[in-house]
């Protein structure tokens, strides 16, 4: 059970927003003329912005630390 669900979550919507990211832009690298097409090529833009945000929150928040300490089995490091 997590101790501050508030910040768990939040650090988990964090590392679920960085994984869709990373996918999206994966397929960018995967089929780049699909990418550079329309509404897709915004939405190739905005997934590299929010992976840059999500890297600038885990960075000021240790947000390894975070997921290790509220989700691990023993508690985290104590």
């Amino acid at each position: 059970m997590v101790e501050n669900p508030r910040k768990a979550y939040s650090a988990l919507l964090v590392l679920v927003a960085a994984a869709v990211s990373g996918v999206i832009i994966a397929s960018g690298f995967i089929a780049p003329e699909f990418m550079v097409e329309g509404n897709t090529f915004w939405l190739f833009i905005g997934a590299i912005v929010v992976m840059i945000a999500c890297a600038i929150i885990s960075w000021t928040v240790n947000l390894p630390y975070i997921i290790a300490e509220e989700f691990a089995a023993n508690g985290g490091d104590n």
